[in-house]
Formats: C-alpha cells, sequence, structure tokens
C-alpha cells in the first residue's frame, strides 16, 4: 500500500476536524482542549512545578479511565489495538501521578500538557470508533505532533506574557505601598515631635515661671 503525504495530511485532517464537530467525544476533547492551551499559554510557559504535574497527570488519569469506560459498555476489550492503547496511557498517567507526589524529576517531563493532550485528543475518535484504527490513520497522528508543537510554539511566542504583566503589577502595589508606609511614618513621628515640644516646652514654661515669682518675693 502506497502512503504519501497527502494522504496523511488528510488523513490528519480528518481526525482533528473530527475531534472539534463529533458531539459524541467533544465533552472529553474540549475539556482537554481548554486544559492544554490554558497550562500551555499562561502557566507552563514561565516555569512548571510538580504541583503542575500533578493535576495534568489526573487530568489525562480521567480521559484514560473514560476511555476503559467505553470499552467495557461496548464490550470491546477484544480489540487489542484499543486495550493496548487504552493501558499504556492508563498506566503512563498514573505513573506520572505517583511520582508527581514523591518528587522525581522524570514527572516534570512526563507531567507537561503538549504531549499527553495531543495524543489523547488525536487517539479519542480512535477509542470512540469514529475514525478507522488503522496504519495510516495512526501514523497520521504521529508524524504531523511535530508540526501541531510548533503551531503551539509560535502562539505562545505571539501571546503577551502575563505573569510579566502580573508581576509588574504586584511591583508597582509594593512601591506604592512602602511609599505611603513612609509617608505616614514620618507624619506620625512629627506629629509625637510635636507633641513632645509642645509638652516639655509648657511644662518648662510653668517651671521658669514659678521659680521666677517665688524668688522675686
Amino acid at each position: 500500500m502506497t502512503i504519501d503525504i497527502l494522504s496523511l495530511f488528510q488523513a490528519f485532517l480528518t481526525i482533528f476536524v473530527s475531534t472539534l464537530t463529533n458531539v459524541e467525544i467533544i465533552w472529553i476533547t474540549y475539556p482537554v482542549y481548554i486544559v492544554w492551551f490554558s497550562m500551555e499559554l499562561l502557566i507552563e510557559r514561565e516555569r512548571f512545578t510538580y504541583g503542575h504535574s500533578l493535576a495534568n497527570s489526573i487530568i489525562f488519569s480521567w480521559v484514560s479511565v473514560d476511555w476503559l469506560r467505553h470499552l467495557y459498555l461496548h464490550h470491546e476489550f477484544d480489540d487489542h489495538n484499543k486495550l493496548i492503547l487504552t493501558t499504556f496511557f492508563l498506566s503512563l498517567s498514573i505513573f506520572t501521578l505517583l511520582t508527581s507526589i514523591k518528587r522525581k524529576k522524570i514527572a516534570k517531563i512526563l507531567g507537561r500538557t503538549g504531549s499527553f493532550a495531543y495524543f489523547q485528543i488525536m487517539f479519542t475518535p480512535f477509542i470512540y470508533g469514529i475514525i478507522e484504527f488503522n496504519y495510516i490513520n495512526f501514523l497520521a497522528v504521529i508524524i504531523f505532533y511535530p508540526l501541531v508543537y510548533f503551531v503551539i510554539y509560535v502562539i505562545d511566542k505571539l501571546v503577551p506574557k502575563f505573569a510579566e504583566e502580573e508581576e509588574k503589577f504586584e511591583g508597582k502595589i509594593n512601591e506604592e505601598y512602602i511609599n505611603n508606609f513612609a509617608e505616614s511614618n514620618l507624619q506620625y513621628n512629627q506629629q509625637n515631635y510635636n507633641n513632645y515640644y509642645d509638652y516639655y516646652g509648657y511644662n518648662y514654661g510653668n517651671y521658669y515661671r514659678n521659680y521666677y515669682y517665688r524668688y522675686r518675693r
């Protein structure tokens, strides 16, 4: 069977469109899309923590469990391709979950949103039987992953860095707080000084007057 780049691209496009339009799977693919883009463009671009990896692994575990549920309800455990794919992603997500809890360095590699989200989105039509699980479709998902990742990378560079804007805003608030505190502290010290001066000046004046009248008499 001859496979050319055009047939692979058509297969990829068919799979991609199904993840956006098929009402049977969009309740799975849409949340993963939202998590993917929000994490990739807003959170993970600045820093990636074990907490992020833990949250991602829980989400991806849930998708894998849904795949398993579908296989069980439709009695498709004898479909070895679907079963192997489901078992692989479920095991990988659980492994990422455990390594995130133990704070292993590998968790920061496996727990990133991009790779997990892409493959779970694109393989969901396979599991649900919307797209035929054949060699061309499977190869199309694998081959076009670098292209999708490059598009996300370009978008990531074009989107403003909200983290820097937030830091600048917080820095401005801290600066205003320090200035207001210094000004109020200065006013407070000046008031205390004036009270101190008035109090002792008044007592000194009374003492001088009493001393003057006493010896004058």
